[in-house]
């Protein structure tokens, strides 16, 4: 057999620093919508859209699954739409 005469891979850049100030600004945007004296009915679905903007930015970058099997994106995204076809199903009726 012939020795591995490949040049070790590089670690690519992921950017955690930039997804960082991104989960920073939409915590901030956050904290200022609830300053605003929005109704419940109008501040819930802008929260529910911001946590799910940093809960998927957490899993593709902090959890790696950005890297990962396609599978796995499947698995997390399936129980998110059972819940948004739930919910609407529970607001037709």
């Amino acid at each position: 057999m012939a020795a591995d005469t490949r040049a070790p891979s590089t670690p690519r850049r992921t950017g955690y620093g930039l997804v960082y100030l991104v989960l920073a600004a939409v915590t901030a945007l956050e904290l200022w919508i609830t300053t605003l004296g929005l109704a419940g009915s109008v501040r819930t679905p802008i929260f529910l859209a911001l946590s799910f903007l940093k809960a998927s930015l957490v899993a593709a970058f902090y959890m790696h699954l950005r890297s990962d099997s396609r599978t796995y994106l499947f698995v997390f995204i399936l129980p998110v739409a059972m819940v948004v076809v739930f919910g609407l199903v529970m607001l037709i009726r």
